[in-house]
């Protein structure tokens, strides 16, 4: 079932916890939680499992060490992924997934999908890759994002890719300086700046593309951390934002009531006119539901 709707596409901006000056601009311009939460245990397969896939961790069965491993997601689960949603029915429906961490796209996305995908250490030149595990495994230096974000420019900026129904754009490297130096230690925070200004250049491609108007853009991050992990419940570890930004979302907008980051799932189906699965976990925000 689909219904009338304002946009015509989603692009998700996966990032890690970001206070900057470049998002609170984002933030402004539509709605916004700093409340929203992880689910748990706060892990990257168990929360971006759950972004994608709009049900809690006990129903996808998503783990780090499963998608790292390269085990790819179960086609015939009864929790399908939002990009196998909107492919039902659809051969040719346009997606991409754009991720500085590949298992989102070998583990998390099934397979069978037609997606236009990316990541670094699967798709750049053998030097490319070479030097990219050197910086994050030697030097606790990673540059994952730069890559990303140079790709999916090109991406939103050439023409061929206008009639994209669904982006997903992920970036890592605060998460990797949180893990490497300390969450909220300089290296971490000067990478919170980086990241800022990489969003602050995808969103210039976006206008650049003529996008701005036709697009529901959502951010939203897997999770916290404390000290140099996260995997707990602490108010550190599962406290997390999301934001809304779309030509039918009231600027300056809060977000009150209770949110998670998983609830993403119902947002880019009813965005893009799909109705939400009777056993989705995710639910639509109430201060939205009238918006989309």
């Amino acid at each position: 079932m689909t219904s009338r709707n304002p946009y015509k596409r989603v692009i998700v901006l996966a990032l890690d916890e970001v206070p900057t000056p470049v998002l609170d601009v984002f933030f402004a311009s539509g709605a916004s939680s700093l409340k929203a939460k992880a689910v748990v245990p706060t892990d990257s397969a168990q929360n971006w499992g759950s972004v994608l896939h709009g049900v809690l961790p006990e129903k996808h069965g998503l783990r780090n060490g499963d998608v790292e491993a390269g085990i790819p997601y179960d086609e015939n689960s009864p929790y399908p992924s939002v990009y196998k949603l909107l492919a039902q029915g659809s051969d040719d429906v346009k997606m991409a997934s754009y991720v500085a961490w590949e298992p989102i796209n070998t583990g998390i996305i099934e397979l069978s999908v037609k997606v236009d995908f990316y990541a670094p250490l699967t798709h750049e030149n053998i030097f490319w890759r070479w030097w990219l595990r050197f910086k994050h495994h030697v030097l606790k230096d990673s540059v994952y994002d730069r890559k990303v974000v140079s790709r999916v420019v090109d991406y939103i900026c050439s023409p061929e890719n206008s009639d994209v129904k669904l982006l997903f754009v992920h970036l890592t490297d605060v998460d990797e300086h949180g893990h490497g130096h300390g969450y909220g230690s300089r290296p971490y925070l000067n990478q919170i700046k980086v990241m800022d200004s990489q969003i602050a250049t995808i969103l210039e491609a976006v206008d650049e593309a003529g996008w701005r108007d036709d697009s529901l853009v959502i951010m939203t991050t897997d999770h916290g951390g404390i000290g140099r992990g996260h995997g707990g419940n602490s108010y550190q570890e599962i406290s997390v934002f999301l934001a809304v930004r779309g030509i039918s979302i009231k600027p300056n907008s809060k977000i009150e009531n209770e949110i998670s980051n998983m609830d993403c799932a119902a947002l880019i189906l009813k965005a893009l006119g799909k109705e939400i699965p009777e056993w989705f976990d995710a639910k639509l925000p109430t201060e939205l539901e009238l918006l989309l």
